[in-house]
């Protein structure tokens, strides 16, 4: 099983999580002529679409979802609120399907299933997604991570993780306080330090690859990001574990989850747990 990311960040996100047969998108947060270029830029067919997960109604997270589905004449999968915040949106001529939180839908050969998250908005949820042999978990947008996140977690060789924000520069940043409020309450956006606390006992479980995404353009570094969670992971001794940054503007990936290694599109930014250096183990 492969996943790719196409965008991650405030300006848009997109990934692409594919089976031998099978693939699903996970939010359209760009165009849908931006997100079929992202896709060619990874090696993914858009034919080989069976359907688009959305997690929930955030412009960054849905601003191209209708010219998408209708043009690959695609699913959409949401919870019912979720679907009632787009509806006026996204326009007509969608094959609404409600998939709730708890739920599991078979997709072709790829199995997902919903799970609630923290965040202001309807209804979100993140995901996983499992071929059988390999399970990625999705998890941006969320203020705290509670015990079903974590549960979610923890069974996954592959999580997606928001590490957004450095709170010392948020809290420093020329953003008005009642934004920066916003951010760091419980419906926000998860801190390096809070994403990084996960971590602990992510690195007790099957993780083989974590991949940092939404990460704010103003409030946070890729590379404090990158040495918050390698510090973290050097500590408990997993030093096996892949670590990958997801950017704006930068496609990563396909990932493959056999070995945490990607080919085709540009890197985000990429090292291994045992290197404090930000080596790319992704190639053009």
């Amino acid at each position: 099983m492969d996943i790719s990311v196409l965008a991650s960040g405030s300006s848009g996100n997109s990934l692409v999580v594919s089976s031998d047969s099978d693939a699903l998108l996970v939010d359209a947060g760009l165009s849908a002529k931006r997100i079929q270029s992202a896709l060619h830029e990874v090696g993914m067919d858009a034919e080989r679409l069976s359907g688009i997960l959305v997690t929930h109604e955030h412009s960054d997270h849905v601003s191209g979802l209708g010219p998408v589905a209708r043009r690959l004449g695609l699913p959409v999968f949401a919870t019912l609120r979720t679907h009632e915040a787009l509806r006026s949106r996204i326009g007509d001529g969608i094959d609404a399907v409600v998939i709730e939180p708890g739920t599991s839908h078979r997709i072709g050969g790829l199995t997902a299933s919903a799970f609630s998250v923290s965040h202001d908005c309807a209804d979100p949820v993140g995901y996983t997604i499992s071929d059988g042999d390999h399970r990625v978990a999705i998890a941006t947008d969320l203020g705290i991570v509670g015990r079903s996140v974590r549960h979610h977690l923890s069974e996954a060789d592959c999580v997606v993780l928001e590490f957004n924000h450095d709170e010392r520069m948020l809290l420093d940043g020329s953003y008005p306080w009642a934004l920066k409020q916003r951010i760091m309450a419980n419906t926000g956006h998860l801190s390096n330090a809070a994403a990084a606390r996960e971590l602990v006992a992510l690195a007790r479980g099957p993780l083989s690859v974590l991949i940092l995404a939404h990460l704010s353009r103003d409030n946070n570094t890729p590379r404090l990001a990158f040495e918050t969670a390698v510090g973290v992971l050097e500590k408990a001794g997993r030093s096996d574990i892949h670590v990958l940054l997801a950017g704006k503007g930068e496609t990563l990936g396909p990932v493959d989850l056999g070995n945490g290694t990607c080919g085709r599109g540009r890197r985000a930014g990429a090292g291994r747990v045992r290197s404090k250096e930000m080596t790319t183990i992704c190639t053009e």
